[in-house]
């Protein structure tokens, strides 16, 4: 696909989304958070700190 193509056009996010705007970023940092919750309890469990 050309380049100057794909620079012209229109976003397909509305202005002024919600959604985009404020519930997406939530949901991205509380999967963060969980999985960087998960990767230390497989760390746990890996060094025996927690019993599994």
């Amino acid at each position: 696909m050309n380049e100057e193509k794909r620079a012209n056009g229109k976003s397909h996010i509305p202005k002024d989304s919600f959604l985009f705007e404020k519930v997406v970023p939530v949901a991205l940092i509380l999967m963060g958070i969980i999985t960087l919750g998960l990767i230390l309890f497989a760390a746990g469990v890996l060094l025996g700190i927690v019993r599994f």
